[in-house]
C-alpha cells in the first residue's frame, strides 16, 4: 500500500526566553503537547489512509474524519492560552497605556473593550523586586493589544522607550508561536484537498491494475 507524503515546511519557533539567567516558558508544556499531538495525528492519518478498494461511502467517511482532526487542531489553537510575561515596569506601562493614556476612536474603542476581562485579571497585581509575572492570553487578545499600542510613540531613548521595546518583544515572541501553529493548520487545508483527490486516484489505479479477461479474445 502506498503512502501519501504530508509536508509541513514551517519551522517551530522558540517557546522560551531567557531573562537574568532564568528561563520563562511562553507556551506551557501541556498546551504544546496538545497542539503537537493534533498535528501528528492529522499527518499520520493523511499519510496512512488511502482509497484502495474502498467504496464512495467509505471514502466520504475518511474525508469526514480528516476534517474532524483538522477542526480539532483549529479549536485547540483558538482556545489555547499563552503566557504574556512582564516585569513590573512593563506591566505598569502597558496597563497605563491601555487604561489611561491611549486615545480611542470608532475603530479601536471596541477592541479595547474586548480586553476588559484580561485587564481585570491583571488589575492590582503586586510585584517583588525584579519579579516577572505571567498573564495568560489568547491569540486574539495579544493581537488586540498590539493593534492598540502599535502607534504609541516615545520621546528619546528613555527608560520608557526600553520598557516599551521589551513589551513589543514579548508580543513578537508570542505572535511567532501563534503564527507557526496557525500556518501549519492552514497548510493542512491544501494537504487535505490533495489527499482527498488521491483517494479517487487510488481507486482508479486499482481498477486499471485488475487483469483483463482475454479468453473471449483468444477464442
Amino acid at each position: 500500500m502506498s503512502q501519501n507524503k504530508v509536508e509541513v515546511n514551517t519551522v517551530k519557533p522558540e517557546l522560551t526566553f531567557l531573562k537574568k539567567e532564568t528561563s520563562y516558558r511562553i507556551l506551557d508544556s501541556n498546551v504544546e503537547h496538545t497542539l503537537d499531538t493534533d498535528i501528528q495525528s492529522l499527518e499520520k492519518y493523511l499519510s496512512e489512509t488511502t482509497g484502495f478498494g474502498k467504496t464512495e461511502e467509505q471514502k466520504d467517511m475518511d474525508y469526514a474524519h480528516a476534517q474532524y482532526l483538522w477542526k480539532t487542531l483549529q479549536n485547540d489553537l483558538k482556545s489555547c492560552k499563552l503566557n504574556f510575561i512582564l516585569d513590573q515596569n512593563q506591566y505598569t506601562l502597558l496597563t497605563d497605556l491601555i487604561l489611561k493614556r491611549l486615545e480611542y476612536d470608532t475603530n479601536t474603542v471596541f477592541i479595547a473593550i474586548e480586553l476588559v476581562d484580561l485587564l481585570g485579571s491583571m488589575k492590582g497585581v503586586k510585584f517583588q523586586s525584579d519579579e516577572m509575572k505571567s498573564f495568560q492570553v489568547t491569540a486574539t487578545e495579544i493581537t488586540y493589544i498590539y493593534h492598540l499600542i502599535q502607534n504609541h510613540k516615545v520621546k528619546g531613548l528613555t527608560k520608557e522607550a526600553f520598557t516599551f521595546a521589551e513589551i513589543l518583544r514579548r508580543i513578537g515572541e508570542i505572535s511567532k508561536i501563534v503564527s507557526y501553529y496557525d500556518s501549519t493548520a492552514k497548510n493542512f487545508t491544501e494537504e487535505i484537498a490533495k489527499w482527498a483527490l488521491s483517494l479517487d486516484a487510488d481507486s482508479a489505479k486499482l481498477i486499471d491494475e485488475i487483469p483483463q479477461d482475454t479468453t473471449s479474445q483468444n477464442s
